[in-house]
């Protein structure tokens, strides 16, 4: 599927192989670099991630604590012992602590959203990975090897030409008047 160096083939011609069996090895080394960076950003999603939980709960910690100070300040202003002012400071400060944790929250989905991001990444160079290694789709026979170690394979490139042999036939042409005397 993409531009890659022949690290090793496993078969010469001639060779019989099985589905499934491992052909040529195609040189990985790039994309097992970007695999591991991009398993690194996944760590990075999860860490940050894990910080947005911590803010929310955080953020809701101070939200009760702020509930609670309304409520007492409340009590004490119905009993003359506490001003209004210091219950209004009280009930602002409930309503900035839950606006932080609905940013905490939208922090929450937005670390999840780039953990989602990170992980499909690691799978899409993981089957990049994975594409680099030819196996037999069919049980047959080597018939050409077309590539040697150290050669690039263009996208799409041959390596090998191996023959199916559930599926073998075969065309012979004959002159016309020996066609029309063969029994078919």
């Amino acid at each position: 599927k993409e531009p890659l160096r022949v690290r090793e083939i496993e078969v010469d011609e001639g060779a019989l192989v099985e589905p499934g069996q491992v052909l040529v090895k195609l040189d990985t080394s790039t994309l097992d670099a970007q695999l591991a960076e991009a398993k690194a950003r996944e760590a990075a999603a999860q860490e940050q991630l894990a910080v947005a939980l911590a803010a929310i709960a955080k953020q809701q910690s101070e939200v009760e604590l702020a509930q609670i100070e309304v409520e007492r300040s409340a009590n004490l202003t119905k009993e003359g012992a506490g001003s209004q002012r210091e219950l209004d400071v009280r009930r602002a400060k409930v309503g900035t602590t839950q606006a932080s944790l609905a940013e905490a929250k939208a922090m929450q989905q937005t670390a999840r959203e780039q953990v989602e991001a990170a992980r499909a990444n690691v799978e899409e160079i993981q089957t990049r990975i994975t594409d680099a290694t030819l196996t037999s789709p069919v049980t047959g026979r080597v018939l050409y090897r077309l590539a040697e170690p150290g050669e690039v394979l263009a996208p799409g490139g041959k390596a090998l030409t191996v023959v199916n042999l559930e599926d073998v036939y075969m065309e012979i042409f004959l002159p016309a008047e020996q066609a029309a005397r063969a029994k078919i």
